[in-house]
């Protein structure tokens, strides 16, 4: 019973240390500017690389929302789309939500991503001139901590009994 005892403090202390310490890396990316793309048939071509600053992002995340974040001079209009697949073409089905910047400048807009990888287009327009944006974010579900504990107790216990 003993020997049971300091093995399951063992492996506690050993999940607690792989928890603190698996945060510590974090891997910011950048919004890359893409000179033209195609939205349900109709080519848009980018004009210019400075209308909307994008703010780095995590692009490996743990929740199933992402916050699209940045800086534009006031009235620019950002239009978000959305798509799953690589291959398949960015639609006005995949529109996320359609704003003009205000006067500080800055937005956020939290948009909802499923499991597996997501392609984000931005599309910041003002007058004759337009920019477009591609982010590409990553979502796996994780276990919790306490599952995770949980699971390497039975797995343990039955183990044993073998």
């Amino acid at each position: 019973m003993k020997k049971l005892a300091m093995i399951l403090s063992v492996l506690f202390i050993l999940s607690i240390a792989t928890v603190a310490f698996a945060g510590d890396e974090k891997n910011l990316n950048r919004a890359k500017n893409i000179n033209s793309i195609e939205i349900d048939g109709s080519k848009i071509t980018s004009t210019v690389s400075s209308l909307v600053e994008i703010a780095e992002y995590e692009s490996q995340l743990t929740t199933s929302v992402f916050v699209l974040s940045g800086k534009a001079s006031e009235g620019v209009e950002i239009s978000i789309y959305t798509k799953k697949d690589k291959k398949e073409t960015f639609s006005q089905q995949g529109l996320v939500d359609k704003f003009q910047v205000g006067k500080s400048g800055y937005f956020a807009k939290k948009i909802n991503v499923d499991e597996g990888t997501t392609y984000i287009l931005v599309v910041a327009k003002k007058g004759k001139d337009t920019q477009i944006s591609l982010l590409k974010v990553l979502y796996e579900k994780k276990e919790s901590f306490f599952t995770k504990v949980e699971k390497a107790i039975s797995n343990f216990i039955s183990s044993l009994g073998k």
